[in-house]
């Protein structure tokens, strides 16, 4: 040691052995000196404290010649903490980290709480979700347009019913050489009743027809009553435009098709629910694990705290440990308080899905998971998840229907491209008699019929034309956007079935780290007792435990979270859970129309 070193007092000696207990802000540079043990440094304060006359620069051994600068020395205020030390700040912790009452109703299972499996979950989700019960009008919307498109073949019926009187003068021409008073004018008055039925529409093969039938009462002032009827049918055929079945229920078929698309919608809608569903209860079951594990960390820093002062009530420690063993109870509270935080919030989430307005308690109904997690061990095969889910995914079965949608619209726009060439026919019967019955009677004495051919063409025809080119590119944007949620699906699954390779792998690595760190924790607390290890040590264990337990929780929730999401990717959900799917159970609405 240097002779400047020498000259340095017992007091100033004091001064450097606080800077390094004390002073973590001091830069360790400014000193060179050899390696020194916290423990050495505890006991040497304690010493202090305790008035022993000891010299503290002799615990720095053989030392090589020490440089104190300026700076380091006036950073350093010397305190006499056996007179300074006060408990005043350790007694503001809580006996307890929130009221026992409202502790209790989150952890406890008590009166008015719902201990609901996850099946019962869904099930109350599918009846009650708000949100479900607007999807589930949406199919029946679109089911009114299959009903509007058959109404193009519905018969219209029609009926007219008239009554008339004319009055006209009988005079007429003169006749040339005859006398201008030849001519008498008289009054001719003449009434009419006419009375028709008529029956008209198209059917889907292309035909137009119109059946009336009609009746006349007419007299005059000079004549009896006259009476007579008529029978007419018109008929007309499309034998290229618009000819056949196959291009006339083409709106018929399209309507039907978005039916099923809106089922699909629906089916997707309801396992979206189911999975959000699952995916709340275990958030909500992992939050109440993870308050569990906070209250278990709390109960351990207590427990420390409590050994803390008493290792300072018998000398084993310095008052100075009780800050530390202070601090960590109280970030325990806040990791506690924080937790039932975290599960009041999981809690409405899940009541969201729900639905708590058809509960009597409301959005104050305490939910408590009533299942424990079990690790599926399904193999993981993905060509054959693939499969599965190119069989049963609502979005890709949307696609196919949108593609054969678009092909009855090129049906339609081809068949538009046609000249109108319509074969008609007029029938008719027709008879007159002095009464209603002998008018009727004579109808088939006097038929008359026609027939005939009529042609058109729009010569560039280009609306017809840019239709059909039109409709030929939405067909190919169909087919393509098939082969893209194909790709779509092959990733969903392949990533899901990654996830579910690293969360299992993630299971027994937190295994592990957990075993191990209650091992490192109960090592650091037995040295502890013996002395051999400080406070600060132990809150660290402390708190590598409580997050290995949380690591470990978190992981069997997330592996089956991974699974819910693989299902999810298939389609499968519903019928992993025996649910019929949406389409399944309403395809026949549309297959018996």
């Amino acid at each position: 040691m240097s002779k400047h070193g020498l000259a340095f007092s017992k007091d100033f000696g004091l001064v450097v052995l606080l800077t390094f207990a004390l002073c973590p802000y001091a830069v360790a540079s400014e000193f060179t000196s050899a390696p020194v043990t916290r423990s050495a440094r505890v006991t040497a304060l304690d010493l202090v404290q305790r008035g022993a006359d000891i010299d503290p620069l002799a615990l720095l051994g053989d030392m090589a010649e020490t440089t104190v600068t300026t700076n380091a020395v006036s950073e350093v205020q010397p305190r006499d903490w056996q007179t300074s030390f006060s408990h005043q700040n350790l007694q503001l912790l809580p006996e307890t980290p929130l009221p026992e009452t409202e502790l209790d109703a989150v952890t406890t299972s008590t009166k008015g709480a719902k201990n609901v499996a996850i099946l019962e979950a869904v099930c109350w989700a599918i009846e009650s979700n708000q949100s479900l019960r607007i999807e589930r009008l949406k199919p029946q919307i679109a089911a009114t347009s299959i009903e509007s498109s058959w109404g193009a073949f519905d018969t219209k019926l029609s009926a007219q019913g008239s009554v008339g009187s004319a009055h006209s003068s009988t005079l007429g021409p003169r006749l040339k050489d005859s006398p201008s008073d030849s001519r008498q004018e008289q009054e001719r008055v003449s009434r009419s009743r006419t009375f028709s039925v008529d029956l008209s529409g198209r059917l889907p093969t292309g035909t137009d027809y119109d059946l009336g039938i009609g009746i006349n009462r007419s007299v005059t002032n000079s004549t009896y009553p006259f009476y007579s009827s008529a029978v007419n049918l018109n008929i007309t055929q499309n034998l290229l435009k618009g000819a056949g079945p196959k291009v006339n229920l083409v709106q018929v078929r399209t309507a039907e098709n978005t039916y099923l698309i809106s089922l699909y919608q629906l089916e997707q809608a309801l396992i979206n629910l189911v999975t959000n569903v699952e995916n709340a209860y275990w958030d909500l079951y992992l939050a109440y694990k993870t308050l569990d594990i906070r209250l278990e960390a709390y109960r351990l820093a207590k427990e420390q705290r409590r050994r803390t002062e008493e290792f300072v009530k018998v000398g084993r420690d310095t008052p100075l440990g009780l800050f530390g063993a202070h601090a960590e109870e109280s970030a325990r509270i806040t990791d506690v308080i924080n937790a039932v935080a975290e599960v009041k919030r999981r809690r409405l989430l899940l009541l969201q899905l729900l639905n708590p307005e058809r509960t009597p308690t409301g959005w104050e109904t305490r939910i408590f998971p009533l299942e424990e997690p079990v690790v599926p061990s399904e193999p993981l095969i993905p060509e054959q998840h693939v499969a599965v889910a190119m069989r049963y995914r609502p979005d890709l079965q949307q696609a196919i229907l949108d593609l054969k949608n678009g092909e009855l619209e090129v049906i339609r726009t081809k068949n538009g491209l046609l000249p109108v060439l319509d074969f008609w026919t007029d029938l008719g019967l027709a008879a007159p008699g002095d009464n209603p019955s002998d008018a009727n009677s004579r109808l088939a004495d006097y038929p008359t019929w026609r027939l005939g051919l009529q042609f058109s063409y729009p010569l560039q025809n280009r609306v017809a034309r840019a239709a059909y080119r039109r409709a030929q590119f939405n067909k190919a944007v169909a087919e393509e956007a098939i082969e893209n949620y194909k790709q779509i699906i092959e990733v969903d699954v392949r990533i899901a079935i990654n996830e579910i390779e690293r969360t299992k792998r993630l299971i027994d690595s937190t295994h592990i780290t957990r075993l191990l760190r209650e091992e490192e924790l109960a090592a650091e607390i037995e040295k502890f007792r013996v002395g051999r290890s400080t406070q600060l040590l132990v809150a660290q264990a402390q708190r590598d435990l409580t997050a290995a337990r949380v690591d470990e929780i978190s992981a069997v929730v997330a592996h089956i979270k991974a699974y819910l999401a693989l299902f999810k990717a298939e389609g499968s959900t519903l019928q992993r859970l025996g649910i019929q799917p949406v389409v399944a159970s309403h395809r026949k609405d549309v297959t018996t129309r």
